[in-house]
């Protein structure tokens, strides 16, 4: 079933739209939300993954803020724009932000606040951040009536914003993105990571943020699409090599990232391992709600992610390929705007 998306495909018709639009290492919300703000790489913005380990406290750590680029809106306070950010938790605090947050599971709540701030105060920039429809995917699966039901409310509510801008402030550029593709999961695996690591004499921990890691673990697992594996002890370190060949072997996995691809994909910092399942598999048991998949990040090599932007002359082009480094620098591009800023991406305005 096709979701029904009027808005969106006007966008794509009468504005730009990049037919291949590339996620980075790895697709997960955090850093890649970080990566399309600055135009740079997680190795530079230093937002390596949702949760990381720190070594030095032997924890595992959340909710990751710190960024050690410059977002965007720095660039944009800077040229005098007064900017709005509604339910973008990674500009929640910056210098020139007015931040509001709202309930992301309900996409309307971001419509009725922002128009509720605009009652108030004239911003020039305004981002919002749509969690609901990548919270529907994970439950019930991408292809779920209910997700393209979401999605299909998103439209809906992406028009009523456009036209009240249209006639209260007139001319703007409108980009729309997304961190992430999702991927049907609809082969759950009982492959167990911890069996395989044990097979080699070595303990591993399943680690979950806030929580400190025993001293006897020799490896530390986190459980997301592309799982990353950290080597505690010396014998884990020896036996890296060894935990490879023997990953390499299982025949869900897809793929495994050894520190040198990652450092290849600008994030060495990831882990000392990582790998993927297949796609079509998932480490998760299928959803408790009866006839319904489990849907998960698709892969760095997977779907592509979305790109799409129209900007006040309605120039319509169709732009090859691009990776969310890009989003940044393009966007500056488009309000005619100068950096300094040395960004990994490049302007895909034509």
């Amino acid at each position: 079933m096709k979701a029904r998306t009027p808005f969106l495909d006007s966008i794509a018709e009468t504005g730009c739209m990049v037919k291949e639009m590339r996620s980075c290492f790895p697709t997960l919300t955090t850093p890649m939300m970080s990566t399309i703000l600055t135009g740079v790489y997680p190795e530079k913005h230093g937002i390596f993954s949702n949760t990381v380990l720190n070594r030095k406290e032997m924890k595992v750590e959340g909710r990751l803020r710190d960024l050690k680029r410059q977002p965007i809106t720095d660039c944009l306070y800077e040229n005098n724009y007064c900017v709005l950010s509604i339910q973008h938790f990674m500009l929640q605090g910056r210098k020139g932000v007015k931040h509001v947050q709202v309930d992301g599971n309900r996409s309307s709540a971001i419509r009725k606040a922002l128009l509720k701030e605009l009652e108030k105060k004239k911003f020039d920039a305004i981002f919002c951040l749509y969690q609901s429809l990548d919270s529907v995917g994970h439950k019930y699966g991408p292809l779920h009536r209910k997700t393209i039901r979401e999605l299909e409310e998103i439209d809906s509510e992406l028009k009523l914003v456009s036209d009240f801008l249209e006639e209260t402030i007139g001319e703007f550029v409108i980009i729309i993105s997304s961190d992430h593709s999702m991927s049907l999961a609809d082969s759950p695996t009982d492959f167990d990571l911890a069996e395989v690591i044990k097979s080699i004499g070595l303990k591993a921990e399943l680690g979950k943020e806030g929580k400190s890691i025993s001293k006897e673990t020799d490896i530390l697992m986190l459980k997301y699409p592309t799982v990353n594996i950290y080597t505690l002890t010396e014998e884990a370190r020896e036996k890296k090599t060894l935990l490879v060949d023997t990953l390499r072997k299982i025949s869900v996995i897809d793929r495994i990232y050894t520190e040198e691809e990652m450092k290849k994909l600008h994030n060495r910092e990831y882990a000392d391992i990582a790998f993927c399942l297949k796609r079509g598999y998932s480490n998760s048991l299928k959803s408790k709600i009866l006839g319904s998949l489990f849907g998960y990040h698709g892969t760095y090599h997977e779907e592509p992610s979305v790109f799409m932007f129209r900007d006040i002359h309605k120039t319509k082009n169709c732009i090859e390929k691009g990776t969310l480094v890009d989003i940044a620098p393009t966007t500056l591009d488009l309000l005619d705007i100068e950096s300094s800023v040395d960004f990994d991406g490049i302007s895909l305005k034509k």
